[in-house]
């Protein structure tokens, strides 16, 4: 059975002091007004903090799977790092694999949609459980810098497999499966595509430089704490996107951003992507939920989208 590290149990004592002693102070408050300015920095101190604990550490998930026509084999394996990782495959009729990464505190099982579609046109299909997610080992989600280990260890499943092609490999990830498949592809060059849908960012240089907007002013001290919390809790700092992501040329791109904020962050990364890439927005849509809002035109997309680059 899982158990918390030592790291939970420290950024949760230091979140619920910070809740204790904001409430104390808020308390005093009601009888010295002079204490409200010490209320008020305490709680917009929690907010990023409480963000960043929630990235780090998310909520797990049972790692259940609804009804499917599709006949998964369970499989453990090994991330570059030394985890053991869960995860389900479906071999495809053409030897092409896609690899299916979940968004933040999601389970394999939340690709199953993507997996029956990409099934449907003939490819096989791996769901893995990132780290610190389902049933795999971890207790810290780093938002892909340490997730493109465990993105590098289930290509090298793949390629223990006499049903997998290894010039046929392709990535779908979304959210924190899109920042690890970005980040995987850098650790492998057998991912031949990748489609990142709700790519965000991953530093503060990722949010386009300075702050152009009164709302993006207020948000840049919160965005700038968060931050440096969220690297003290992983104990370490990621590359940002628009660094990195010139990097994984030829490897074909495609972008999916659905909603304003996704759509705004995607055309940076877009710019600072390499061809052959790909943009597709949804303004209409939700974070990480195109396919929601469009099912038709997104698995039309995707699929010709592996087809051109894998077959």
């Amino acid at each position: 059975m899982y158990r918390k590290g030592w790291r939970y149990y420290r950024d949760s004592t230091l979140l619920w002091v910070t809740f204790f002693i904001a409430l104390a102070i808020s308390g005093y408050a009601l009888k010295n007004p002079v204490y409200w300015i010490m209320a008020l920095c305490l709680w917009m101190i929690r907010i990023p903090y409480r963000n960043a604990f929630i990235f780090a550490h998310p909520f797990r998930r049972f790692n259940w799977i609804g009804e499917t026509y599709l006949d998964f084999r369970e499989v453990t394996f090994k991330s570059r790092d030394g985890l053991t990782l869960f995860g389900r495959f479906h071999p495809g009729r053409n030897q092409a694999t896609i690899l299916l990464l979940h968004g933040l505190g999601g389970t394999n099982s939340n690709m199953l949609i993507y997996a029956e579609f990409l099934a449907n046109a003939g490819y096989g299909v791996f769901m893995i459980d990132l780290r610190a997610h389902g049933s795999s080992d971890g207790d810290t989600s780093t938002f892909g810098l340490r997730e493109a280990d465990d993105v590098a260890g289930a290509v090298d499943y793949l390629l223990s497999r006499v049903d997998v092609n290894g010039a046929r490999i392709g990535a779908l990830g979304i959210s924190l499966g899109a920042q690890a498949a970005l980040r995987g592809a850098l650790k492998t060059d057998k991912i031949r595509a990748l489609v990142l849908e709700g790519l965000g960012p991953s530093v503060l240089a990722d949010h386009g430089g300075r702050p152009r907007t009164l709302r993006r002013w207020i948000n840049y001290p919160f965005n700038w704490l968060y931050y440096r919390i969220y690297e003290y809790m992983i104990r370490g700092r990621d590359t940002g996107v628009l660094e990195v992501i010139g990097r994984i040329t030829p490897c074909p791109l495609l972008l999916i951003a659905s909603g304003e904020k996704d759509i705004y962050f995607a055309r940076l990364f877009f710019q600072a992507a390499n061809e052959p890439r790909e943009l597709w927005e949804v303004p209409t849509g939700e974070h990480g939920a195109a396919i929601l809002r469009d099912s038709r035109m997104y698995i039309q997309r995707v699929v010709a989208f592996f087809d051109k680059a894998l077959l």
